[in-house]
C-alpha cells in the first residue's frame, strides 16, 4: 500500500520547482544563494546571443523559485543585482 503524506506549501512549491528548473535557471539559482551569503550585491554580463533583458528575465525567475527578493538595475552592458534582506 502507498504511504500517503502531506506536504506544506511552501516545500510544495520548491519541490516542484526543483523538478520543472532547467538547467539554466538551477545555475541562476546557485548564483543567487552564493550572493545570499557574501554580500548581496552581483554583477552579470551578457555572454554571445544573450540580452540584458534576458539575463534579468532569468534572475528574477530564480529569485522568485528562491523566494528571494532582488532589484535589478541596468548598467551600460551590465545587469546590477542586489538580494534584498529582511
Amino acid at each position: 500500500m502507498a504511504k500517503f503524506e502531506h506536504i506544506k506549501g511552501g516545500d510544495a512549491e520548491k519541490r516542484f520547482a526543483k523538478s520543472r528548473v532547467h538547467g539554466v535557471t538551477r545555475e541562476y539559482m546557485a548564483y543567487l544563494e552564493t550572493l545570499k551569503k557574501e554580500g548581496g550585491v552581483g554583477v552579470l554580463k551578457p555572454g554571445r546571443g544573450e540580452s540584458l533583458t534576458t539575463l534579468r528575465n532569468r534572475v528574477r525567475r530564480a529569485a522568485d523559485l528562491l523566494e528571494t527578493e532582488i532589484k535589478t538595475q541596468r548598467d551600460e552592458e551590465e545587469l546590477l543585482i542586489k538580494v534584498i534582506k529582511k
